[in-house]
């Protein structure tokens, strides 16, 4: 009741305060400028299959470009999508993610695979600026595109301290449409979480220049795993201002999440293993995964400050200046974890396996701060024979590191196949230290010619960057410092045989060294950063729309170094690994009933000429060769809306081969209602995740990772439109 009552009490507060309250639609979430890019005046963003994808895409330095024209596998995937197929609780963004045939779940929250790479959430950008998203939970309602680029691109995407070698990841922040807009949402799932949420623009000044968008969620409560509970909060302000002579957006947050009981990656047998059958005879079936490999008390506490700035100024007709600036702070006092080495798993002298395991618990603690500026010119002529699009900058992008020596809170015993919980030790917080900072300097030129009335597209491009790394020890004495510099191209071709259908070639690059090798693993040089590593993508593929479809087809091959753990334990770079696929993507709308987006990708990474030539044609652990997804809607009539998603997970090896993943299936359902209180349009949606309650394993890239599949879950939410 208290909850309610403070929803109550936000309802009246917004309504009060409303310029225009008048019923209206709230996907208003992502707002461009037309053609003339200063031009004061604002549309909506270009969607399709109902809304669910926008056929504009940002990449980096180049923005709300026409994915028509893009040298590239693209998708942006919209808010609406995210409220009506994302899973509730805490993997919200990575679900919904895996809509693209790039990108499939793995087994943390916050991470995912791209084209069969480990993607972190540090790792994608936010309003086109690296580094700037949390590896925890932040929550979704602040977010209004996500851009999906297949592929390396330093050039796109600009100077990182992360690799970013699979694909670029990019959340675009919602921003007030030219219509008032008072949301408030109410949202119950799992066992009892409860959440209420705001959503509030508005436009104002001469012409409508300024506008303000306010997000704001509060939720607490358990989730559908046993003992799993997550508190969280956050509030997004996005301030923006278009006209004439420049466009600015500003982003400001903060997010506050604990989360109790979450469901813990256990790793089966460690990766220097040499005899993998000794350790763990067979896999072991997956769990239900309502059970918890983690106590109640065992939580992790996370709080983020997020700034973003974006600003564009015209100089001329032809010449124009960018400023991109942000700053993001993360502090988790406290991570409660757990060892998942070899010998967790309790196997009985005959071979059988009932389901226990031993496991140690860790408390720690971690931190980052990361800091990027980049500025330049961009330029835009018609020379009549060619139109030419130049873009010319400098950027900084910086992050310092701070960890803490894990403390041991004690060896537990539990089971697979039954819930888990154990006596709380005492919970001493630790205390962190600078463990790295990461610096890299880099200047990016990028070109975009159009021939032949822009039937023929050629982009070329250059990033060069210089890196910078530094490891410290806890008594704050630098113990590793390296730095190099390197130059990573790009270089694509479309032509657009009509203006509906087009083909594309390119070839991208990235590279970054630095990459640390990780402690609390066993390895012999645990914390050494590691030389560069390049890697070399190439990609040709197709792009189609007939009527309301669009299809896009994609073949991709991709090289790099390929990253060992030696007899010795020594992590290092070795031979190569390669891997190749085939991406199919298609969405649109069927009649005026049927909305839809459907995806396959095939991609098999291979380990080649490597010193241990026992891994040689083989395919890395922990990646499937095949996912897939199918999202519906269907629309009986004008207010009833049903909802239809399977989610597809082909079979995977770890164990270099050794025990084979068998392929997991999900299939949810759900409903929206549209009806008014009054004067008030309400959306009242419900939804069942895993329906059928499929049990299953997530697997790691390159890796013996794995994660119990999430077990059936309920959600129910009102949406209110003021």
């Amino acid at each position: 009741m208290k909850k309610l009552t403070k929803l109550l009490m936000a309802a009246c507060f917004i309504m009060s305060c409303s310029v225009t309250a008048q019923a209206q639609g709230s996907d208003l979430d992502e707002v461009i400028v037309n053609a003339d890019r200063y031009k004061n005046s604002l549309t909506e963003d270009q969607t399709y299959a109902g809304g669910y994808l926008s056929g504009k895409t940002s990449l980096g330095l180049q923005k709300d470009k026409d994915m028509m024209e893009v040298p590239a596998s693209t998708m942006t995937i919209t808010d609406k999508a995210i409220k009506d197929f994302a899973i509730s609780g805490n993997n919200e963004i990575m679900d919904i993610l895996s809509l693209n045939p790039s990108v499939r779940r793995t087994t943390s929250p916050n991470v995912v695979s791209v084209r069969g790479k480990y993607t972190t959430a540090s790792q994608m950008n936010v309003n086109n600026i690296p580094g700037m998203y949390s590896n925890f939970t932040m929550g979704t309602n602040f977010i209004g595109n996500i851009d999906v680029l297949g592929g390396p691109s330093l050039v796109y995407s600009g100077s990182t301290t992360q690799n970013v070698i699979g694909g670029t990841i990019n959340y675009r922040s919602k921003r007030a449409g030219m219509a008032p807009l008072n949301d408030v949402r109410i949202k119950y799932t799992g066992d009892s979480n409860f959440q209420e949420s705001v959503d509030v623009g508005r436009r104002f000044g001469k012409d409508n220049e300024w506008g303000v968008r306010i997000n704001a969620l509060t939720g607490d409560g358990k989730l559908a795993v046993h003992g799993e509970k997550l508190k969280n909060r956050n509030i997004f302000v996005n301030l923006d201002h278009y006209n004439s002579e420049s466009s600015t957006n500003l982003l400001l947050g903060y997010a506050r999440s604990v989360h109790y009981g979450g469901n813990s990656i256990f790793q089966t047998v460690s990766s220097s293993a040499t005899n993998y059958r000794k350790l763990m005879p067979y896999l072991p079936s997956a769990p239900d995964g309502k059970h918890n490999l983690n106590p109640s008390w065992a939580y992790q506490e996370s709080r983020t400050w997020l700034m973003t700035l974006n600003h564009e100024q015209k100089i001329n007709d032809h010449w124009a200046a960018y400023l991109n600036a942000g700053i993001m702070r993360n502090d988790t006092p406290v991570n409660i974890g757990g060892s998942s080495m070899t010998s967790i798993l309790q196997f009985n002298k005959d071979g059988s396996f009932d389901g226990n395991f031993k496991r140690t618990l860790t408390i720690g603690a971690s931190g980052s701060t990361a800091r990027y500026i980049g500025a330049g010119l961009k330029s835009e002529y018609d020379f009549g024979f060619m139109k030419n699009e130049f873009i010319a900058g400098v950027d900084r992008n910086g992050v310092s590191n701070y960890t803490a020596s894990s403390k041991t809170l004690g060896t537990y015993y539990g089971n697979l196949y039954s819930d888990n919980d154990w006596t709380a030790p005492k919970l001493t917080p630790v205390s962190t230290h600078l463990g790295s900072k990461y610096v890299t300097k880099g200047f990016s030129v990028l070109d975009t010619m159009k021939f032949l009335d822009d039937r023929l597209i050629v982009t070329a491009g250059v990033h060069h960057q210089k890196y910078q790394s530094r490891s410290y020890n806890v008594k704050g004495k630098m113990t590793d410092n390296k730095s190099y510099d390197g130059n990573a191209p790009v270089f694509g071709i479309v032509y657009r045989f009509t203006p509906d259908f087009s083909a594309y070639v390119s070839h991208t690059e990235t590279f970054l060294g630095g990459t640390a090798v990780p402690t609390g693993k066993g390895y012999a040089n645990e914390g050494q950063l590691l030389d560069p590593a390049k890697t070399k993508s190439n990609e040709f593929g197709f792009k189609l729309k007939k009527g309301a479809l669009v299809h896009t087809l994609a073949f991709y091959k991709t090289k790099e170094p390929g990253l060992i753990t030696t007899a010795d334990l020594y992590q290092k770079y070795d031979g190569e690994t390669q891997y190749k696929g085939i991406e199919w993507s298609t969405a649109g709308s069927i009649g005026n009933k049927w909305d839809f987006i459907a995806s396959i990708g095939f991609n098999r990474y291979i380990w080649t000429k490597n010193a241990n030539s026992a891994l040689n044609g083989k395919t890395a652990d922990g990646i499937p060769k095949w996912n897939g997804n199918l999202a519906l809607d269907y629309r009986p009539n004008d207010n009833f809306t049903i909802l239809g998603r399977m989610s597809y997970i082909g079979k995977s090896h770890i164990g270099h081969g050794t025990y084979t993943v068998p392929q997991y299936y999900r299939y949810d359902l759900g409903v929206k209602y549209d009806t008014a209180f009054g004067k008030v349009p309400v959306t009242i949606s419900a939804m069942c995740y895993n329906v059928t309650n499929k049990k299953g394993w997530y697997t790691a890239d390159q890796g013996n990772q794995l994660l119990a599949a999430d077990p059936r879950t309920f959600m129910i939410s009102a949406e209110f439109r003021m």
